[in-house]
């Protein structure tokens, strides 16, 4: 794996892929982004995998004799020192971790700080604008707003990315993105670690190690919101998607990263009719899934049959689900036949899936950044309702979901959308289901109020399944 290091590589292509969105493929600047892209894109396929430590590297930079991008230097003991405790921090190869130091020694008086400290704050730096670029890349190269010849270009580069496959794994690259975050997720911990252990044992000033975990932290958010445009604008193959619902399914909510795969799952999953367009793409997702029968099978098994860590959120995936079998019900004759159950079945999952807590995530969790005190004091009664939509009973009330407050206008606006498409295809393809939930709710509400226990205790409240669907 390539051990050479240049400073603002990826923050210049980042650039030159910001600007090329806005001319036409006529344009010089075009060809000089696709020669780039062309350099760059063994490096992009990578992701955030970097050559690890190296015994012969390290007995060559103990030496004093390290090669820093493809060149032999004879370095100072003090150079030798920096370089060493960067491999070990970073967990890079040597020689990397040489070329790192070398090339930060002229960024030192700009950030006020040490060859070595300056090193850390390039590299991640160089990450984030690499993570940046792979998103501009799949976002333009599906973008009806960009030159049809641009956007041509784009895509190809996308395409080849999303098919690449590296020498040390078979797995493609969407999958890729699920193994660096779960990746990061461990090296986060063992920053984590170094901050909270003896002082002593901290390589560098705690500011400096304290902005490592954080950057880690939102590296794991822009991994999630790379999958989330590339499940939005482009398909997943069977392998991939299988991956995604097996991530979600051990996931914890608190976890940023579950929201922006969320959302990209039920986008993957949507069969949005609002739209001609949307109507085709529908259909083209349920013809891809009759194409493969096998897939279908083993989707449904992965979404049906195995246990979730939050029962909300496998509701609201078994809804979208649901939804999507009803719908190719509908529209794909024999679809039944392939899934292995008929409408009958789909109801009870939806049902089902209502039960779960599927309101209750959508609107506390999936929808949980429109929630303000103004909000929280003007529907208390409504999140109410909506926490006792859980599996088992109405009787005990679900904690609340978290919130957060860093959700960008782009996935809010597609989770608002994707909630409205789901909901108005739920009371659309489903308003037998909704009726006859009412009137059981109704029924039940009567004869607990007609009974003894209700007027003394109330031990058990009537479920509120239709309420809550209307605080959605």
């Amino acid at each position: 794996m390539n051990t050479t290091w240049e400073p603002e590589r990826f923050a210049n292509l980042n650039r030159q892929l910001g600007e090329c969105l806005e001319l036409t493929a006529e344009s010089p600047k075009v060809e000089e982004l696709k020669q780039k892209l062309e350099e760059l894109k063994p490096e992009l396929a990578s992701l955030l995998e970097y050559p690890a430590k190296n015994a012969q590297h390290r007995t060559a930079l103990e030496k004093g004799t390290p090669t820093i991008n493809g060149e032999q230097y004879k370095v100072s003991t003090d150079f030798v020192a920096e370089a060493t405790k960067l491999s070990d921090f970073l967990e890079v190869d040597e020689d990397l971790a040489a070329a790192l130091v070398h090339k930060a020694v002229g960024y030192e008086k700009r950030f006020e700080l040490a060859a070595g400290e300056s090193a850390v704050l390039l590299y991640f730096s160089e990450r984030e604008a690499k993570l940046e670029s792979l998103r501009t890349l799949f976002a333009g190269g599906a973008s009806t707003g960009v030159d049809e010849g641009v956007r041509t270009v784009l895509e190809q580069h996308a395409s080849e990315i999303l098919s690449s496959t590296l020498k040390a794994s078979s797995s493609m690259f969407p999958e890729r993105v699920l193994a660096a975050i779960n990746m990061l997720q461990g090296r986060q911990t063992r920053v984590s670690a170094v901050l909270s252990g003896p002082s002593a044992e901290v390589p560098y000033q705690r500011e400096v190690v304290e902005f490592v975990k954080t950057r880690i932290g939102e590296e794991r958010k822009q991994l999630a919101m790379l999958l989330f445009v590339i499940m939005r604008d482009y398909q997943l193959n069977s392998g991939e998607l299988l991956a995604v619902v097996a991530w979600l399914r051990s996931a914890s909510v608190s976890d940023a990263a579950t929201l922006r795969l969320a959302a990209g799952l039920l986008v993957a999953l949507g069969t949005d009719e609002g739209s001609e367009q949307a109507e085709a793409a529908a259909l083209d997702k349920v013809s891809h899934l009759v194409r493969d029968s096998a897939f279908l099978v083993r989707l449904n098994a992965a979404i049906i049959d195995e246990p979730w860590c939050d029962s909300g959120l496998k509701g609201v995936v078994w809804l979208q689900w649901a939804l999507l079998a009803l719908f190719g019900m509908k529209r794909s004759p024999g679809f039944d036949q392939l899934i292995g159950f008929r409408e009958d079945r789909v109801e009870a999952i939806a049902e089902q899936a209502v039960r779960m807590g599927a309101y209750r995530c959508a609107a506390d969790y999936l929808l949980g950044h429109r929630i303000d005190d103004a909000m929280e004091y003007e529907l208390a009664d409504e999140f109410t309702a909506l926490q006792q939509q859980r599996a088992d009973t109405a009787s005990a009330v679900s904690p609340r979901y978290p919130h957060f407050d860093d959700v960008s206008e782009e996935l809010q606006w597609q989770l608002e959308r994707s909630m409205e498409a789901m909901l108005a295809a739920f009371i659309g393809r489903m308003s037998s289901l909704v009726r006859r939930m009412r009137y059981s709710e109704e029924d039940a509400l009567y004869q607990a109020q007609q009974s003894a226990v209700y007027q003394t205790t109330q031990a058990e409240p009537a479920r509120r399944d239709t309420e809550a669907l209307f605080a959605w």
